[in-house]
């Protein structure tokens, strides 16, 4: 892995603003804004950030730097006994990874599609509007659109990553550049309308009486994590890549208040968006929901019910820049599992690459077919929730652990000036807050699971649990041990010697 880094300093850093920047951000920070009164989630999710965020971006970058490693051989340096935790975290961002590969799949399609359906839309009632995504181009079978858009989205990926670290940060100039921009588009268009003041007020004036309300705090502290994408194996393998003299606490600031900025911005478009176009009872906290069902039926009727030219026009933008943010966190989830393979079993890292770009391919057939939606929403559920807030339990205590004897303060601040990271609130924030704050949501999900949902999560049967979501995290859990164990199948094996003759 040391033989690979980012050219440059802001290639690493829009490398990482890639990263955390996806759909979570652009999706589901909006919803939970609208469920948890505005304003309200922004505070507490502000604070959460620089108290719990921050500290753990910070020491995993460093810690990616301090031994030029991925995750698995950063964990193990820390403990030898831990180099599992650190594969499950890297087997489950490659689970996420295929589960955006099947959602960007699906906004290629909606982006193919979203200029008939602006179209189409003068003579379609609003439900049928809404729904057009799942009856129409998903359908109640095989759809062979979705098929080669999901093949497309797994080829856009392979060119991506197959360059490495250069290639990743050459990429994030478009991806994250782009969309951004894009986003300003749509924001100013969404200023524009005569209500944009009410749409606003919602989201950033705070709702004091919600403070009192638990699940607020808990979805605001856990949504930092998945936002940073922290916890996932990605900020190792990037800090393994940094040039040499960077000054990781500035630029891990910068990823943290880049990454919160344009939430924030993703945020006020769907809020002006959809008080403009009067949908605003509309605002979902499924991600899945806002972009394939309440953003058609908006975009519909962005600019008027008959301009079709400009609706369109808007169709494109917001759909080009959802893309790009799932393709560029697709493509970094997978480069915190390819580069640690392939160096473990001593493998071209484009091979790695790409037969990992094959199996998940394969795999992401499912989101082709109706079966897609319940397979998504399930394995999500436990990969994206569960699973990472059970590995960033063990992570945050060994972080806090050996934060002394690995001298992880004194690795972000090696090359700063003047504003540094202080050794004991990070310590501190490391060892008590962040696996406080883990442990309650885990509790709370578990909790939330069985006794509220009776251990049915979304109401799919039982098989289908155990299936996509059960089993799914058995198998991340058992790829660290499953890894070490071939890993010394391989050095056990004897040498055959063959004799020459004479």
């Amino acid at each position: 892995m040391a033989q690979e880094r980012f050219k440059s300093r802001g290639g690493f850093i829009l490398a990482c603003v890639g990263a955390a920047v996806g759909l979570g951000d652009s999706l589901r920070f909006p919803g939970l804004c609208a469920k948890y009164g505005g304003g309200t989630f922004l505070l507490i999710y502000f604070v959460a950030l620089i108290f719990i965020g921050i500290p753990v971006l910070n020491a995993e970058i460093a810690l990616g730097r301090k031994f030029r490693a991925g995750a698995p051989r950063c964990m193990a340096q820390l403990n030898k006994k831990a180099e599992p935790i650190g594969w499950a975290s890297c087997f489950n961002s490659l689970v996420v990874a295929v589960l955006y590969a099947g959602i960007l799949g699906w906004i290629i399609a909606m982006l193919i599609k979203i200029i008939p359906l602006c179209k189409a839309s003068t003579s379609m009632t609003h439900t049928e509007v809404s729904e057009y995504f799942f009856t129409d181009v998903l359908g109640e079978k095989l759809s062979p659109l979705v098929f080669v858009c999901i093949i497309c989205a797994w080829v856009i990926m392979y060119l991506f990553l197959r360059g490495g670290a250069r290639s990743l940060s050459k990429t994030a100039k478009f991806t994250v550049l782009i969309p951004v921009v894009l986003l300003v588009l749509l924001a100013v268009r969404g200023l524009l309308y005569e209500n944009s003041g009410e749409a606003l007020y919602a989201l950033f004036v705070p709702d004091l009486k919600a403070l009192g309300d638990a699940e607020l705090w808990l979805n605001a502290v856990g949504q930092v994590f998945f936002s940073l994408s922290v916890l996932v194996g990605i900020m190792p393998a990037y800090g393994a890549y940094l040039p040499e003299k960077t000054n990781v606490f500035r630029d891990s600031m910068i990823i943290a208040f880049t990454d919160f900025f344009i939430s924030v911005l993703s945020s006020a478009v769907l809020f002006t968006t959809l008080y403009g176009c009067g949908l605003q009872g509309e605002i979902s906290q499924s991600g899945i929901v806002t972009a394939f069902m309440v953003y058609p039926a908006a975009i519909s009727v962005v600019f008027g019910a008959g301009n079709t030219v400009f609706n369109s026009i808007a169709g494109v933008l917001f759909y080009t820049s959802l893309a790009m943010m799932a393709a560029q966190s697709s493509v970094s989830m997978i480069e915190a599992a390819a580069n640690p393979l392939s160096e473990k079993f001593k493998i071209d890292k484009k091979k790695t690459v790409g037969v990992i770009c094959i199996i998940g391919a394969a795999i992401c057939a499912v989101f082709a077919t109706p079966a897609g939606t319940a397979a998504l929403d399930l394995a999500d559920h436990f990969a994206n929730y569960f699973n990472i807030l059970l590995l960033g339990v063990a992570e945050c205590i060994l972080l806090g652990k050996y934060a002394k004897s690995v001298n992880l303060a004194g690795e972000i601040n090696l090359y700063t000036r003047k504003l540094k990271m202080p050794a004991k609130p990070l310590i501190f924030s490391l060892k008590y807050l962040s696996p406080a704050a883990l442990s309650c949501l885990t509790l709370w999900g578990f909790y939330h699971l069985i006794f509220v949902e009776g251990g049915l999560y979304g109401g799919y049967p039982l098989w289908a649990q155990a299936a996509f979501g059960w089993a799914v995290s058995l198998l991340v859990f058992a790829s660290g041990f499953v890894i070490l164990g071939i890993s010394k199948r391989r050095r056990r094996r004897p040498v055959r010697i063959i004799k020459l003759r004479r």
